[in-house]
């Protein structure tokens, strides 16, 4: 083989883009070039099917579209882009005929440019589809200028526009949350007040004010303005001027509801509906120290007027957000059209203006695949006024139609018929809007008139208003264009007419009220007093639901312990100074901005990670059954496919000024959730990070996890030197040649000292089932290396919410079943939903790797949805950049800072499926330190290369160090190192044929030796004899270190040395090796008793050690049940060494079920010159549901002075309470032994009884009976009775 591919230590993946050009490094350039490299078309299969695609140098497809995506530091942000003299090519037919296939309509040049931050780093973002239309013809776009602009007055700004403290802040008074759903004017009574809790009998209505934003949902634009806290509002309290409220007396306030209307570009009017609350809340502050809020008068303008107002913009919604399409996204869907095609929807507009066309809008989405055969028509009063086809997807296509009818009538009912051409279609409505003109006319069954005319507005124009039947007695009229102050206007009632003039230079909106009938508010409670807005900077923000505040304080004391400032809020702290107190995902994106924003002079105080403690759903506004909805989720816009409408805790990361949500935003901070919806399961998960996070703990017994484990207390091992790749067959093996090999590629090239295992599943043999294609091996091998451990596990390949592969190499159950507490991997999943958290109707198979309490996953960077093999790709290459990369200071990354910089080097929108489940800001548990070799049998290998041959006797010497070089003499600990053989070539078996042809690929996993050593002040020597078994040819070794002292541990490696060929004077030994054989414990006796899962443990010993390389056919040590000889269990992986020996060592093997009855089991182990050894052991196995006694017995029998009692149970890993009752031969009761025992395996530790009675007198000799009672800890029983002597 080639050993170059294993030594050069090149750059082995490119950069992710790929521009040419020359960049001054000053940065004084205006403009550059930018010069996109094409390839020849690709062919690549997908799902069996063969496309020819578009190609770029080093970039992929984003989702089913060509994309060139370009990054690049830069000094500032004062600079925006701009792309200029774009210069194309001919486009291959092929890749024509690959747009067209992908409905992927070319015209002007579309793409995302932006410069923004990513963390403290400025960055110019391009994200680019290179296909234009030129002439009617679609050609490439082979190269463009790239300008920069420089912006003005783009200072930093310190704290901008937050206040230093809260109206909610500790002595600001009682507070009371209320609620309302619709704009207009709401009434305030006593009765209300005291309904509320409000000692009104002792307050002053002085002392009272309203606080609230009325702003509806909040932009998503982080520069948009919303405000800030709680708003102050005007109100008016009727009878206040005499200190008291009366029964009388009353507060009016204007309310919003949570929808707002905006005007478009046309003038009519278009709502903007809350996705996350039905209602807008408001706050009763009770205060002596404030002063009133109380609402003045405008008067009447006194320019000349331009504009009489008689008639103004009407407008009206029908909506009913029900079903969510793809149970995802913020559109949610109403009417269905299927059984019923034809509907009508009665719109009333009183007083209606015939002169002018009333204006509907009308979005809809269907599941049609072709638009010939359908339409969608739509008519008023018998009239059609609009028809087409019925939009298209693969999955529901959207359509907003505008349209108008002539002359309406005050009744306009818009009539909606469906023509469909296949009984399969199904049409959803979304949303009706209706904009028409309305006299400005007061009726008399409605309380309230609300008004604005568009169509006067203009600078320096002054409208003449006149309300006609405008009630006479009590009626007002208020501006409430400014939300939180509206004003009395000021005006002449002339009869039933009232007329005022007003400046309309801008929009205004009024309300004309007749001043006795008022809309009522809801009580919600009282608000304690908070003051989030005076928290100092932080690290790291935990955002929990108020449920899960004790567990989410104490993981941040544990992060607090190691140096990190925390602060723990809830969210509805958040909502109430962020959004007026309402849900709103966007509330929590501002309280990160918060903190984001005041450190801009200082950066180095902004925080680095967030984390949402909290399950969320697809449903914030609980229209799904077990809603588990504790944390909001943002969905972004498209809610018609399921690839494309996602949630992504991205949002909250995403902090610039300039950011929404665009391809090209960038996450500032690590962002990572818990999902968490019961306290249980809070108290676990903090559990699971606090192990890992302290390298081990004593909150895991042998009984939750699988009672090998060293009682869960300590985490430090090998495994945190692998990582495994499990790739999927087919697809003419994309995801080999395309992902895993390049991650090998470029992780054996940049970090060595990792080692690979790889799980290829056309290596395996496909097996028919009655359910299907299975791969038995693969599930065997996947369980075997998530039990033992590895740093992280990734999967690349198909999969879905119920586990991984066509063939189910990895389900929901198998999942469950794990119990690797002490090796708990990353998870990286690239497939398809395998972690879709947000659907409340299933607990998908990622959630199920985060939720089990005992193991699986410590964290996953996973998918929420489907991804495209490009995204996958892209996000690989990235992931492998950064996942055993160190920080500056030479320490692991967070979980949060892995993915940060992975998502933000990929382009386009289905990266955002990805998504951490876990806690960003972990770090990954990578070794410190490192171990370095000194000499190979007193070689020094920077001098001279020496050559480890089989059958000869090496010497190795290290040493440990830190990341400076500088050695570590107080190192008192233990290493282990584990020497390779040669790489191996293997070759898949094209299990599927064409779909999955043969390819080779290496493993270097043969292992020389495997054991520990001592380390003694920095500084270990070990020696082990070569196996016969090795490969012959001579190249080069890799030795993998790992070592640890109980507090932090050390990793290395070292290929400076060649192994092969054979020593001629051998070894003149003809003995196999010496073992002994138990079953979970050492005190267990051949023939004992086991339940379904026992552990093999075999102490092997040999004068020249054991022969674990594999390589010699027929030489592994195996394992052999019920002599199926034909399924031996290989287990050379799981023999060490014994410390400072390569003579003797261990095995130990957890078998999984393995059926109830009598089994043998044997075992052959071969020494390093192939010598064999064989040894047996028989065993039972009981079923553990019910508790059973067997090999009752106390020894020695008879005795003189004491004895002790032992007994036989198919209870491992269990505390069991133990009565010994002792009669005479009469009946009588002389002794009672209560004792709890605990037994990792089936067989007791031994009960001591002196032979004295319950009063402490000696027992006289003689015959006597014992009784043996055991109880499980769930209340299963079990006795026996046996005899013994006492001999005098």
């Amino acid at each position: 083989m080639n050993t170059d591919f294993f030594m050069n230590k090149k750059n082995i993946l490119i950069a992710f883009f790929s521009i040419l050009t020359s960049i001054s490094t000053s940065f004084s350039q205006k403009s550059e070039k930018i010069i996109i490299e094409w390839q020849e078309p690709q062919e690549i299969e997908y799902f069996g099917k063969t496309y020819v695609v578009p190609s770029i140098k080093n970039q992929q497809l984003d989702g089913n579209a060509p994309n060139f995506y370009w990054t690049k530091n830069i000094p500032n942000n004062n600079l925006e882009l701009q792309i200029t003299n774009v210069i194309t090519g001919k486009a291959y037919e092929s890749e024509k005929r690959y747009l067209e296939s992908q409905n992927i309509n070319i015209q002007d040049l579309k793409y995302n440019i932006a410069v923004t931050q990513s963390k403290n780093e400025y960055v110019a973002v391009l994200d680019l589809i290179p296909f234009v239309r030129r002439n009617n013809e679609i050609v490439r776009v082979v190269s463009f200028e790239l300008n920069y602009l420089k912006k003005s007055n783009t200072g930093k700004k310190l704290n901008k526009d937050f206040v230093a403290n809260s109206v909610l802040a500790p002595g600001s008074g009682e507070w009371y949350k209320i609620s309302v759903d619709v704009d207009g004017v709401y009434k305030i009574d006593k009765s209300f007040l005291e309904n509320c809790g409000i000692d009104v009998e002792n307050i002053n209505p002085q002392w009272i004010n309203i606080y609230g934003n009325g702003d509806g949902r909040l932009p998503e634009l982080n520069s948009a303005y919303r405000t800030d806290d709680l708003a102050l509002n005007s109100i008016s309290i009727i009878g206040e001027s005499d200190g008291i409220f009366d029964d009388e007396d009353y507060i009016l306030f204007y309310g919003w509801g949570p929808d707002r209307w905006y005007e478009d570009v046309d003038s009519t009017f278009y709502q903007d509906k809350h996705i996350y609350s039905d209602v807008s809340t408001y706050f009763i502050n009770i205060n002596s120290s404030n002063l009133p809020s109380r609402i003045g008068t405008i008067t009447s303008s006194t320019m000349p007027v331009t504009h009489n107002v008689n008639s103004y913009t009407y407008f009206d919604i029908h909506e009913s957000d029900v079903v969510s399409l793809v149970n995802g996204g913020q559109r949610w869907y109403g009417e269905l059209f299927d059984t019923q095609l034809d509907r009508s929807f009665p719109f009333v507009v009183p007083d209606i203006d015939p002169t002018v066309d009333a204006k509907f809008k009308v979005s809809l989405a269907s599941n049609a695949k072709l638009a010939g055969g359908t339409e969608q028509k739509y008519s008023v009063n018998g009239v059609q006024i609009y028809s087409s086809s019925l939009p298209t997807s693969s999955e529901f296509g959207r359509s907003e139609l505008s349209m108008k009818t002539s002359s309406p009538s005050s009744s306009i009912p818009l009539r909606i018929q469906i023509t469909r051409n296949s009984p399969d279609i199904l049409t959803y409505l979304d949303k009706i809007t209706l904009n028409a003109r309305r006299q400005l006319k007061f009726i008399n069954s409605s309380s309230q008139l609300s008004f604005r005319d568009p169509y006067s507005v203009g600078v320096g124009n002054v409208g003449d208003f006149t309300i006609t039947n405008f009630p006479a007695s009590n009626g007002f009229v208020w501006e409430v264009t400014d939300r939180k102050n509206p004003k009395i206007v000021s005006g002449v009632l002339a009869g039933s007419v009232y007329s005022f003039q007003a400046d309309l230079d801008s929009l205004r909106e009024y309300v004309a009220s007749d001043g006795q009938v008022f809309l009522t508010p809801k009580k919600i409670g009282e608000v304690f007093n908070q003051n989030l807005h005076a928290l100092p900077q932080a690290d790291y923000l935990i955002v929990t639901n108020k449920a899960f505040v004790g567990q989410a304080d104490r993981l941040a004391d544990l992060h607090r312990a190691n140096g990190l400032t925390v602060h723990v809020v809830n969210t509805d702290e958040i909502f109430n100074e962020f959004s007026s107190g309402m849900k709103d995902a966007t509330a929590i994106r501002s309280f990160v901005k918060m903190f984001w924003d005041r450190g801009a002079l200082l950066p180095s105080t902004r925080p680095k990670y967030l984390l949402l403690f909290g399950d969320g759903t697809f449903d914030p506004k609980n229209r799904v059954a077990n809603n588990n909805n504790y944390i909001l989720t943002y969905q972004v816009l498209n809610s018609e496919n399921h690839i494309a409408a996602m949630p992504s805790d991205d949002y909250f990361g995403i902090l610039d000024d300039s950011e929404s949500m665009l391809s090209v935003d960038q996450v500032d901070i690590g962002v990572g959730r818990l999902l968490i919806s019961d306290l249980v399961t809070a108290k676990e998960q903090v559990d699971k990070i606090e192990h890992y996070m302290r390298n081990g703990s004593s909150l895991y017994n042998t009984s939750q996890t699988n009672c090998s484990s060293n009682n869960g207390s300590t985490t430090f091992g090998d495994w945190r030197t692998k990582y495994v790749q499990i790739a999927d067959d087919e697809e003419g093996n994309y995801f080999l040649n395309f992902d895993v090999e390049k991650h090998f590629e470029y992780v054996t090239d940049s970090f060595p000292e990792m080692n690979c295992e790889k799980i290829y599943l056309d290596a395996y043999q496909q097996v028919s089932t009655a359910g299907g294609q299975r791969y038995p091996e693969v599930n065997a091998a996947i369980d075997n290396k998530i039990e033992r451990g590895a740093l992280v596990v990734n999967y690349v390949g198909h999969g879905g919410e119920v586990g991984l592969a066509e063939e189910r190499i990895i389900t929901v159950p198998q999942i469950q079943d794990w119990r690797n507490i002490d090796v708990l991997p990353l998870f990286v999943s690239a497939t398809c939903e395998f972690t879709k958290f947000d659907d409340p109707d299933r607990v998908s198979a990622g959630e199920w790797a985060s939720l089990n309490p005992y193991g699986a996953a410590i964290a996953l960077m996973t998918t929420t949805r489907s991804v495209y093999f490009g995204t996958n790709t892209q996000i690989g290459r990235e992931f492998y950049k950064n996942v055993f990369r160190r920080d500056s200071n030479f320490e692991p990354l967070e979980f949060g800072e892995i993915i940060r910089v992975t998502k933000n080097a990929v382009g386009g929108d289905n990266k955002r499926s990805f998504t951490l489940i876990g806690d960003p800001a972990l770090k990954i548990a990578l070794p410190r330190l490192k171990v370095v070799t000194d000499s190979i049998n007193g070689l020094d290998s920077s001098v001279e290369i020496d050559t480890l041959s089989a059958l000869s006797l090496v010497k190795i010497k290290g040493h440990l160090e830190d990341h400076m070089g500088n050695q570590l003499n107080s190192f008192n600990g233990i290493v282990y190192p584990s020497v390779f053989d040669k790489p191996k070539e293997q070759k898949t078996l094209s299990n599927d044929g064409v779909l999955s042809p043969e390819m080779s690929f290496y493993t270097q996993t043969n292992k020389v030796y495997s054991g520990k050593a001592s380390v003694v002040n920095g500084f270990f020597e070990f020696s082990f004899v070569v196996p016969k078994d090795i490969n012959y040819s001579i190249d080069f070794g890799k030795i993998s270190y790992y070592a640890e002292n109980g507090i932090t541990d050390a990793i290395g490696f070292d290929t400076m040395f060649y192994i092969g060929g054979i020593n001629p004077n051998g070894l003149n030994d003809n003995t196999g090796p010496d073992i002994e054989l138990f079953l979970n414990n050492e005190s267990f006796v051949n023939g004992g008793v086991s339940d379904e899962t026992p552990i093999l443990i075999a102490k092997l010993f040999d004068e020249n050690g054991i022969n674990t390389v594999g390589n010699g056919i027929g030489h592994d040590i195996t394992a052999i049940l019920d002599g199926e000889t034909g399924n031996p269990v290989i287990l050379n992986d799981f023999y060490s060494a014994d410390l400072d020996s390569y003579q003797s060592g261990e095995i130990r093997y957890n078998y999984a079920e393995i059926p109830e009855g009598e089994h043998t089991l044997t075992l052959k182990v071969w020494d390093v010159n192939n010598n064999s050894s064989e040894a047996t052991i028989n065993f039972v196995v009981q079923d553990k549901i019910e508790l059973e006694l067997r090999h009752v017995l106390n020894y020695p029998n008879p005795f003189t002075t004491s004895t002790d009692f032992y007994f036989e149970h198919n209870q491992a890993c269990s505390q069991l309470e133990t009565q010994i009752q002792i009669f005479t031969v009469s009946g009588k009761l002389v002794r009672t032994i209560n004792e709890y025992v605990h037994s990792e395996g089936f067989r007791s530790s031994g009960i001591h009884w002196d032979g004295r009675d319950d009063f402490g007198d000696q027992l006289a000799k003689g015959v006597y009976v014992y009784r043996l009672k055991v109880k499980t800890p769930e209340g299963s029983l079990a006795e026996k009775l046996e005899k013994l002597v006492i001999l005098k």
